[in-house]
């Protein structure tokens, strides 16, 4: 690494690392002793505050058995000039974003258009097919340190399939009820920009905010995009939130009753 790299290129790296080596069950000694380090340096590297370079790259991938070292070199070697945007468009782009933010303290997932992946139901990421680009929907949950921002857009559109969104919003109320948060920022509140989703991610090192797009996730700097989720955000509150879920889940299901289909 080099003094150029941008540090939230190695705070996604050093997240992925930890992530994988997590997954192996494995204690920051195993690595260390391969790369000749201390744990203290693998900590310092999975934190991402220290440099690493190609080889030891290739050594902890090779150990962590989980991807190519050629896509996280790559994500380590981005340039820009202002250095605020490090994008990933190498294969498997969205098994690192959901690495990122297993290990961040602290996740706020914005979402304008459709629904966060993490959350959607098998019928739903069908109908949208966004999954690919992000990660596969499941009806499970995810982790409890993540709040999920929805525009009021994103659970009132549907109507050519009211039938699933009725399935999907009835998921999202259960999983309110097992403790998820789920904010819904009401039709009165100007429409969060940009549109699509932004993750924002508390790394070790700082906030990390990604953009996931059709093929790729750029990591960025915090900045006006999280300002943007913190307003949608404290235009939001749990009881009202719900009542919106509800309100839309018995909208959508009463469109989907045979009497009120296509005639």
């Amino acid at each position: 690494m080099t003094d150029s790299t941008p540090h939230h290129a190695a705070a996604v790296l050093g997240a992925i690392l930890s992530d994988a080596r997590r997954r192996r069950f494995m204690l920051r000694e195993e690595p260390a002793v391969l790369l000749g380090v201390s744990p203290d340096t693998v900590a310092a590297i999975e934190d991402g505050t220290h440099r690493i370079g190609p080889a030891a790259i290739a050594t902890l991938t090779a150990l962590y058995r989980f991807e190519p070292a050629w896509a996280l070199q790559r994500l380590l070697a981005f340039r820009t000039a202002d250095n605020t945007a490090v994008r990933d468009d190498e294969p498997g782009h969205a098994a690192r974003l959901a690495a990122c933010a297993r290990q961040a303290a602290r996740v706020r997932w914005l979402s304008t258009l459709l629904l966060p992946p993490p959350v959607q139901t098998p019928h739903y990421a069908q109908a949208v097919a966004e999954h690919s680009a992000l990660l596969p929907g499941a009806p499970q949950l995810p982790p409890a340190d993540t709040v999920y921002i929805l525009d009021s857009h994103v659970i009132d559109r549907g109507s050519g399939t009211p039938a699933v969104m009725a399935e999907q919003l009835n998921h999202l109320l259960r999983m309110v009820d097992r403790g998820t948060e789920i904010r819904i920022v009401p039709p009165d509140h100007p429409f969060p920009q940009p549109p699509g989703h932004l993750v924002e991610m508390a790394l070790p090192t700082g906030h990390v905010l990604a953009r996931p797009g059709p093929d790729w996730v750029d990591y960025h700097r915090p900045g006006t995009w999280s300002a943007r989720i913190d307003d949608a955000f404290h235009t939001t509150d749990p009881p009202s939130s719900r009542a919106l879920l509800e309100q839309a889940a018995r909208q959508h299901t009463w469109a989907a009753l045979p009497v009120h289909g296509p005639q």
